[in-house]
């Protein structure tokens, strides 16, 4: 962070980032504000009117940067001669200049309203500035061309304006439909510019550089530790499935050149190499464990792709001892890659850091109290939330290094599947009363998808499946997919998922719930924004579920049936009644919190009628969506099942199911928008527990026959 500087300055991140919004604004479409985005105080950088409006905070933003060069300037003039500190500066002019001339274009077609900003002494003062104590001083190396850039040649083409994919920075920043650099549009080619890979190499050269002066990244940290518990859940995977593995290997090595027998046994050894301690990033080895487990879970996958693997399930050959220990090993790995436990301790420790961090940066303020003491939970979460995104707006965006990487190791070749970014499956809790026991997942979408007409199930969820139907009672698996199959980005994945719901195979135990979240009356936008009337607004929603697929909705063929009617009626009255005290008029907030009740509502209804075993809630990544849906889910559980205020363990565990996704794969915080309709809707169920708990409980059961509050729920 810069010297001196004021508590109320802007960052030199945040500069940067007025600079790089400005510069992306397309005067040719109308400006709006995001539909779903709660409109604030702060001056929306995209919109010119703002910008212009604003002239301190321009004036302001120019001046940082000035001084950001002064200060690199006086520190290490030697510093000039680094080809990536000259990249870096190079950067931030070039964006400067872009962003003038963008504004410039504006404020000419209205001169009678804005002034242009090409004429302000900040921004004179900044050229003058680096044409005089910079440029001269900087070697001038060729330019260089990434292979990246060889990929992309010609501009994106050929799709309709809305299906235009990646087109701004500020996208990716958010890491917005980050899938798309992966997968090919309807004409085959990609779905991003040239001009954006321009912007992402910049920005990421900036980022890169002012890292070097704004002190250490707290996101640094987070390798190394993701490393130590895919440590711990290799050694896990290992236990668990060794009664398997002595039989395999009593025959494997006379037959290990077969690709299939050759690729199980590769899996295991790089599966061995990730639990040996040896292979810590801490300790300096040429491959860490992270990287080894990456190679178990991909041999495993290439393992079951060869003709071997086929034909056994098939039932083609292999009806011998050995194909059955085989078999039986395969989906073992498979079932426990997916049921892996995460260590807690040191993720909380790292995400209670940069809260503090955060905390100290914002200064001191005045704490925000809820009107209830035992409602100050939600409180300290939101200020919580806010002192890790201060903290983070002054470090690279993660998402941008993310990407530039991936273009470096040209992996937006390789389709997309959020299992191989490192992204692995895990077990979040477990909840259990008389009747049933439930593991809850978060487990990413288990699909490939190379072009966005197309996606297909991954081999190892199928595995995954295979286990329990043979060697388990069969269990259930209940995916609740939070993906929108009405949207053009994700309805090849949802159809993938749906179709393998139906498989005859996997019937019986697999079960694909789909709930929409990005559709028009999940988001009461258009139609449904003033439809304030509760009656009215009961009745659509009773048609949304009847209307099914028409509307986003998808729900398993054992659901079809009287009794999911009847429950989804009178559900919707409890809701109401229980947690809006049965009001006439429901504001919008008040609706988007009643929807997420009573997803919650039917998908314990779910569980009940289809005698579940384990739930994920799954969107493209369970990063976002289905992490703070897993994490609401557990808070309605927790809250059910006792009027006692929150221990400080529970609330640490709901702070780890929302931050470490995103953190360990993404290296940022979550969705700031889904978080939030998040946590209203557990502030709400909680103020509807404290005001009559038994109440409560006593009417939420009367939709149940299994399942009873209060239940177990085991972290």
């Amino acid at each position: 962070m810069d010297l001196g500087r004021d508590k109320e300055e802007l960052s030199v991140m945040e500069a940067v980032n007025n600079l790089s919004n400005m510069s992306e604004i397309d005067l040719k479409t109308p400006i709006e504000l995001e539909r779903e985005e709660e409109i604030s105080e702060e001056v929306n950088w995209r919109d010119p009117r703002q910008a212009l409006r604003n002239e301190a905070l321009v004036k302001e933003t120019f001046q940082v940067l000035h001084r950001y060069l002064q200060n690199m300037v006086r520190r290490d003039r030697n510093s000039l001669k680094d080809l990536q500190t000259q990249k870096g500066i190079q950067a931030i002019m070039l964006l400067a200049s872009e962003a003038v001339h963008k504004m410039d274009r504006y404020a000419g077609l209205y001169p009678d309203q804005y002034k242009p900003i090409s004429k302000l002494k900040e921004y004179t003062d900044l050229q003058k500035y680096y044409r005089q104590q910079i440029l001269e001083q900087m070697q001038r190396p060729e330019e260089e061309v990434e292979d990246w850039e060889v990929v992309v040649e010609e501009e994106f083409k050929g799709i309709e304006a809305e299906k235009r994919g990646l087109q701004d920075l500020e996208g990716v920043r958010k890491d917005q439909n980050y899938e798309l650099f992966f997968i090919k549009g309807e004409n085959g080619k990609p779905f991003f510019s040239r001009s954006l890979l321009r912007h992402i190499r910049l920005v990421g050269n900036f980022d890169e550089l002012v890292s070097k002066v704004e002190g250490e990244d707290p996101l640094l940290a987070i390798r190394e530790l993701y490393d130590r518990e895919v440590h711990q859940g290799a050694l896990e995977l290992l236990k668990l499935t060794a009664p398997y593995m002595d039989l395999f290997y009593k025959e494997a090595m006379k037959h290990k050149n077969r690709p299939f027998i050759g690729g199980i046994n590769k899996a295991i050894m790089a599966l061995r190499m990730a639990a040996n301690s040896v292979n810590l990033i801490e300790n300096e080895s040429f491959k860490n464990c992270l990287e080894y487990y990456s190679d178990f879970h991909r041999f495993l996958r290439a393992a079951m792709k060869a003709p071997g693997y086929r034909q056994r399930i098939s039932g083609e050959i292999g009806k011998d001892p050995f194909s059955f220990a085989l078999l039986k090993l395969t989906h073992a790995l498979c079932c426990y890659l997916f049921m892996r436990t995460e260590p807690l301790k040191e993720a909380l420790k790292l995400i209670h850091t940069i809260i503090k961090r955060g905390d100290s940066l914002r200064g001191p303020r005045p704490k925000e109290m809820a009107d209830d003491k035992e409602l100050q939970v939600w409180k300290d979460l939101q200020d919580a939330d806010e002192s890790i995104r201060f903290l983070l707006k002054h470090y690279p965006n993660g998402p941008i290094l993310r990407t530039l990487d991936a273009f470096r190791e040209e992996e937006e070749l390789e389709g997309w599947d959020p299992l191989t970014h490192y992204n692995f499956p895990s077990q979040q809790f477990t909840f259990s009363n008389n009747e049933m026991h439930v593991s809850v997942f978060r487990i990413p979408c288990p699909t490939w998808q190379e072009s966005i007409q197309k996606a297909s199930v991954v081999e190892e969820f199928e595995g995954f499946l295979r286990y329990y139907k043979h060697e388990r009672k069969p269990d259930h698996h209940l995916l609740v997919n939070l993906q929108d199959r009405t949207s053009w980005e994700e309805f090849a994945r949802c159809k993938a998922l749906e179709e393998a719901d139906l498989k005859a195979e996997h019937y019986d135990v697999l079960h694909v719930l789909g709930l929409p979240k990005n559709s028009p009356f999940y988001l009461q936008s258009d139609e449904y924004e003033s439809m304030n009337g509760a009656p009215i607004f009961i009745e659509n929603f009773l048609e949304q579920l009847a209307s099914g697929i028409d509307c986003g909705f998808y729900f398993p063929e054992q659901l079809r049936n009287d009794e999911i009617k009847k429950f989804s009626k009178k559900a919707l009255e409890v809701v109401h009644q229980l947690f809006f005290e049965g009001k006439t008029s429901l504001t919008r907030i008040e609706r988007l919190k009643f929807i997420e009740i009573f997803y919650l509502l039917y998908v314990t209804k779910t569980v009940e009628m289809l005698k579940i075993d384990s739930i994920s809630f799954t969107c493209k990544d369970a990063l976002d969506t289905g992490a703070i849906a897993t994490a609401v889910y557990y808070g309605f559980l927790l809250m059910l099942s006792s009027k006692k205020p929150w221990p400080k363990e529970q609330i640490d565990h709901l702070i780890w199911m929302i931050y470490g996704p995103a953190f360990f794969v993404r290296d940022r915080a979550i969705n700031q928008t889904r978080l939030k309709r998040g946590m209203m809707v557990l502030e709400t169920i909680h103020k509807a527990a404290l005001r009559d708990h038994a109440a409560l409980v006593d009417g939420i059961n009367q939709l149940f026959h299994k399942i009873q509050f209060p239940i177990k729920l085991m972290d």
